[in-house]
């Protein structure tokens, strides 16, 4: 069975990277506060509990709109990264960096993607794994090995189906233009949403695009085979984690999908082997004295910050079962939450205890470009109209032009931003148009009292991708108007 046990080095790596990506994260949306999480933005909480709220959701950021509220939950969720980063009081803050990541996705769903559901799932099981017990501030003041070098568990065992779920999963969901027509990295290249410039050096090679999606698909299909070779596990398992590595930094270079490559890359850390382990130790001996220092200073300032109980580790084996039971039994939930996606599954045990997946936000559908790649491309123009009928595209400052920009992508701020508009073309989301036209009115005439505009227009230049690289006309959709 050693095959199939964790190292508890990757482990701990893999917490460090996963906290600096939270830490990233919370960065990013910060610059965005009003806009996706105070009453003032385009998610006001009446839009939130009426279109886009669970019964079952919990979420701190949802108990007052003031963006003052938003920020003191974002320094706490900031500073719970921080700690989970340096590993002080590991599990405690595992768990609460975890619960406010579920709070603030359930703040706005219209705005995240399959990065941050993955982010989530991760993060919960941390909550069971043993990854702070190397390269933390725990260890240090602990001094005593309580944790082996290689661990297997109910939670290891969870963690790493979760990654299956992702790839093989992922692939399970996906139709024929990915596993008999190869025509899926053709359409998916073909969204100037989400592309970037490089990708025309090789779009127009419609062979090689073919065998693009022939290789993403069957890695996707395949790469978790890897995990579970019993014989020179340790070479598979490696490779396994380097063509993760090498999928996601080319979809990082290729595609404006937000931090979900890094996210897939943090992800896949925990599943490096021992020898892996041991050459990053030596590279790193150099540095480990000082790390060494800086952790314990770090560790004590934070005993005077964090007043907690110190550490219990009394063995309870009432309580060790209890957990692996509640594991076990979550592990089986998941599981057959992720099987029952698959198309020609009609019922699932998970459908009476939806509460839990809710909840607990256990819910996921890793159906990325599945089972076919979106068609409805296009781009945004915001036609304000000022007193003087004069026309001004609230995204460019200038005067409304209908002809395709050069870069889509450059159009948006961040890949939130890209996500909110991606959701907004649906005509289900229709809700969200108004107050997005009317947020963005007004923060335009705020920065801009000179040429106030008192109607605005949201235009839609659709642009439908064909077969076989044929032209689409774009075609011109009003989404709605909104006037003073």
């Amino acid at each position: 069975m050693k095959y199939l046990t964790l190292d508890v080095r990757a482990l701990a790596l893999m917490r460090m990277c996963i906290a600096s990506v939270i830490l990233l994260d919370l960065g990013i949306r910060l610059t965005d506060l009003e806009a996706f999480y105070a009453n003032t933005g385009v998610m006001p909480l009446d839009m939130l509990f009426e279109h886009d709220w669970n019964a079952y959701f919990i979420s701190f950021h949802a108990i007052s709109g003031l963006w003052q509220v938003q920020l003191l939950l974002f320094l706490f969720s900031f500073f719970c990264g921080v700690m989970l980063f340096i590993g002080y009081r590991t599990k405690l803050f595992t768990f609460l960096s975890w619960l406010m990541m579920l709070s603030l996705h359930n703040r706005n769903g219209l705005i995240l993607q399959g990065g941050d559901d993955l982010l989530r799932m991760v993060l919960f099981w941390g909550v069971f794994l043993p990854w702070g017990a190397r390269y933390s501030c725990d260890h240090l003041i602990d001094r005593v090995d309580r944790t082996g070098p290689q661990v297997f568990t109910a939670a290891t065992v969870a963690y790493v189906l979760q990654i299956c779920y992702i790839y093989t999963g992922s692939a399970l969901l996906k139709g024929p233009e990915w596993s008999r027509d190869f025509t899926a990295m053709y359409y998916a290249y073909s969204l100037d949403q989400i592309t970037y410039p490089v990708i025309k050096y090789f779009y127009y090679y419609p062979e090689l695009l073919k065998k693009c999606t022939m290789v993403a698909y069957y890695f996707e299909l395949l790469v978790p085979v890897l995990f579970f070779i019993p014989f020179r596990h340790q070479l598979f398992r490696s490779l396994a984690v380097i063509s993760i590595i090498f999928f996601h930094l080319l979809n990082l270079s290729t595609l404006f999908i937000g931090l979900f490559p890094l996210i897939g890359v943090a992800t896949s850390i925990g599943i490096l082997p021992a020898s892996a382990m041991d050459a990053f130790d030596r590279r790193m001996q150099g540095l480990k004295k000082r790390v060494r220092t800086s952790f314990t200073g770090i560790a004590f300032l934070a005993s005077f910050v964090v007043k907690w109980k110190r550490p219990s580790y009394t063995h309870s084996l009432l309580k060790e079962r209890v957990r692996t039971a509640t594991l076990v039994f979550l592990i089986f939930f998941v599981f057959d939450w992720n099987f029952s996606n698959l198309s020609f599954i009609r019922s699932r045990l998970s459908d009476h205890l939806r509460f839990i997946g809710y909840g607990l936000r256990l819910d996921q559908n890793w159906g990325m470009f599945a089972p076919g790649v979106f068609k409805d491309d296009g781009w945004y123009i915001l036609q304000g109209i000022t007193e003087d009928q004069k026309e001004v595209d609230l995204l460019t400052g200038k005067e409304p032009d209908y002809r395709k920009p050069g870069h889509i992508v450059s159009m948006f701020k961040n890949d939130r931003w890209r996500k909110y508009s991606e959701n907004m073309i649906f005509s289900e989301n229709e809700f969200m148009r108004g107050y997005y036209c009317n947020y963005s009115r007004r923060i335009w005439n705020e920065k801009h009292p000179e040429c106030k505009v008192k109607t605005v227009r949201i235009i839609y230049m659709e642009e439908f991708t064909l077969p076989d690289y044929q032209y689409s006309l774009p075609r011109k959709n009003i989404l709605w108007e909104c006037l003073d």
